[in-house]
């Protein structure tokens, strides 16, 4: 390839490229791929002639992009952001074609040079100390550009340990220094990310994870108890990781409260705050930077949430001399006239070489200005403010810890598998990418707003389809009834009339292998018994503010398979005979129905002789109900009696007990 034709080909590339990220949304946002899906279109071996360059691109579609998570989807909810930008994108095409590598000063002096004012900028951008200014009278330390925050961790993990080592052989000159390591302790929260784990494994310094509080925060009197009880050990602790905006939740560690123990005690104190470190380019977000001022390193990723694209992670230090001790080496081949002088990042970092990072940072710094990347923040917060409202308006749901910044974190009420399959089934259906946590014992789903150009009908869109899965999944596993989450909260057991928006997206409701398809069944339109909200989309809230009637019916050890107790459950199917209430229907058109539903456990048919109504009812009891206790079943059966329903075969193509809004025949 030419000069001209490199620049009739970048041409075509930058116009694929514009396309791609402004028709983005309209992709399946993870790939229907297998494992090896890729070797049957590769050759085995590399071609020995040159290939044209039409072919090459022309397997970008074919062979590249079918494998591909589209990251940049506003429909992309996993992990955290991974965000890039024009701008951004120019300054690595400049990079890539300079392509030096900055290990010192003088193997590309603007290299450093743009770093270190760029990383003084974001510093201040961010409100952090001035200890952390490379251009400052009163500072020793300063800001690099790391590829990652896990690489981050583990330098300042290096760094704390070899300045603990290097103060224990004052007192004990003649221990080795691998004796010394061992008795090195680290500590973190429970909820810190997994790369603080793997700094432990390869530094060899053990790692204690501490437990939180109800907000998923490490405190001080943890921490404090934690590092007496390792000294009786005989243990030396050395280092602390804080993380600001932790992965499962976004809970941040009190900064304020570990920060003077850890001043007092010695302790290296590190602060990760790999994506919530963006956010504190908002004043009103920097409340959580209480106590940074007792911070000897701090990390955060520009590439997750600033619109920088990866790599590009900012690592400050207050004192750059204990980064130096740790990863000097100065052969001779090395050394420039201006060594010591002037600053050789070499010496902050596990790599020797190191790429022009800082070019992309500094075009989208100043391509949006501050003002601009705080707007960005904001609207990624209101975001999911807005998804956060949404999911509060469902009781199917539930928001088991508080939001914070772009995350918001829900599963549907009762046992974890309900969540579980609602998860499986979106990530089958491919519209939308959405990854699990665990906090408490509980399955959560993690939703965070990545894109810049989400809007709220794509926030609405996403909703509508994980809000119609999840009716899905009531319907088919649990017959749309109530189940406790061991709480006394109990799911809502009806289903209400969509509104029109919904009907009209009607084809979206029965996942099928990734494709939605509509039930193929006559409609029969019942008179309407309940008025419904336009914003009301799938559940009702009938049972809202009602306690559960049947709470603690049922004995904590009545099933090993679950632990949750399932007493709303049986109040939707067993209610009051002869009892008014206020409407209560199922509106079979608000799920989806793709043939007769088989019982929830055929295993579980009542075997007494009932009527044929109340068998039906009793048979469609899951297993992990009906093997309660017979003590709870005669409690159950002395305040509610199996009423007799009509054939709701007729009535209703789910065969529930209801009142239907709209039957299907």
């Amino acid at each position: 390839m030419d000069p001209e034709e490199y620049r009739r080909r970048g041409k075509e590339m930058v116009d694929y490229i514009c396309q791609y990220l402004s028709s983005v949304r309209e992709r399946r946002v993870t790939p229907d791929v297998q494992p090896g899906y890729m070797r049957a279109q590769l050759p085995d071996s590399a071609p020995v002639d040159p290939d044209s360059w039409d072919n090459i691109f022309g397997d970008i579609e074919k062979i590249i992009m079918p494998g591909v998570v589209h990251w940049q989807s506003p429909h992309m909810h996993a992990y955290f952001p991974a965000l890039t930008s024009w701008p951004s994108l120019l300054g690595d095409m400049l990079a890539d074609a300079i392509n030096c590598l900055g290990f010192t000063w003088a193997s590309s002096p603007a290299c450093t040079e743009l770093e270190m004012n760029v990383m003084d900028w974001l510093a201040k951008m961010l409100g952090l100390p001035d200890k952390f200014l490379h251009h400052h009278p009163d500072s020793v330390g300063g800001g690099v550009l790391q590829s990652t925050v896990s690489e981050s961790t583990l330098v300042a993990l290096l760094a704390a340990r070899k300045n603990r080592i290097l103060e224990m052989k004052v007192s004990e000159p003649d221990t080795d220094e691998s004796s010394l390591n061992t008795r090195l302790i680290a500590y973190a929260s429970d909820q810190a990310h997994s790369s603080v784990e793997k700094a432990g494994l390869i530094s060899l310094v053990k790692m204690k994870f501490l437990p939180v509080d109800e907000n998923f925060s490490l405190r001080g009197e943890t921490l404090k108890k934690a590092i007496a009880e390792d000294r009786k050990k005989g243990l030396v602790p050395v280092f602390v990781c804080a993380t600001l905006g932790t992965t499962g939740v976004c809970a941040f560690d009190n900064l304020s409260e570990l920060g003077p123990i850890c001043d007092a005690e010695g302790l290296w104190l590190h602060i990760d705050a790999a994506y919530a470190g963006t956010a504190f380019v908002c004043p009103e977000f920097r409340l959580f930077l209480n106590g940074i001022e007792y911070a000897d390193s701090f990390t955060f990723n520009p590439s997750k949430w600033m619109m920088v694209h990866f790599d590009c992670t900012g690592f400050w230090v207050k004192d750059k001399y204990k980064l130096h001790q740790t990863f000097s080496v100065n052969p001779v081949y090395l050394r420039h006239p201006n060594s010591g002088a002037a600053v050789d990042f070499m010496h902050w970092q596990i790599p020797l070489s190191r790429r022009f990072r800082s070019l992309k940072l500094w075009f989208v710094i100043r391509s949006f200005g501050v003002k601009k990347l705080q707007d960005h923040v904001r609207h990624g917060t209101e975001t999911a403010k807005f998804f956060e409202s949404l999911v509060k308006s469902d009781p199917l749901f539930e928001i088991p810890a508080k939001r914070h910044l772009g995350l918001v974190v829900f599963r549907i009420k009762g046992p974890n598998w309900l969540t579980e399959k609602l998860l499986k089934e979106l990530s089958s259906s491919g519209r939308v990418f959405l990854v699990p946590a665990t906090i408490r014992d509980k399955f959560i789903i993690r939703f965070t707003v990545t894109s810049q150009f989400t809007t709220r009908e794509d926030i609405l869109q996403d909703w509508n389809i994980i809000q119609h899965t999840a009716a899905w999944i009531v319907s088919q596993n649990c017959g749309f009834h109530c189940i406790s989450s061991g709480d006394g909260t109990g799911i809502p057991n009806m289903i209400v009339e969509p509104s029109s928006d919904v009907i009209s997206n009607a084809s979206q409701l029965s996942p099928d292998g990734g494709k939605y398809k509509t039930p193929s069944r006559k409609i029969v339109v019942q008179p309407k018994k309940l008025a419904v909200s336009p914003s009301t989309c799938v559940i009702s809230q009938e049972l809202k503010g009602q306690g559960d009637p049947l709470d603690g019916c049922f004995p904590e050890d009545a099933q090993d398979v679950t632990k949750h107790k399932l007493t709303s459950f049986l109040f939707s199917y067993l209610s009051v005979q002869g009892k008014k209430k206020t409407s209560r229907s199922l509106s079979c058109n608000s799920v989806p129905v793709t043939g007769g539903l088989e019982p929830c456990n055929p295993k579980a048919a009542a075997t007494d002789k009932e009527s044929h109504a109340n068998t039906r009812i009793l048979s469609r009891l899951p297993e992990e109900v009906m093997i309660f206790k017979k003590s709870a079943f005669k409690k159950l059966i002395k305040f509610y009696s199996v009423p007799s329903f009509p054939e709701c075969s007729i009535q209703c193509g789910l065969q529930l007990p209801c009142c239907p809004l709209q039957a299907i025949v």
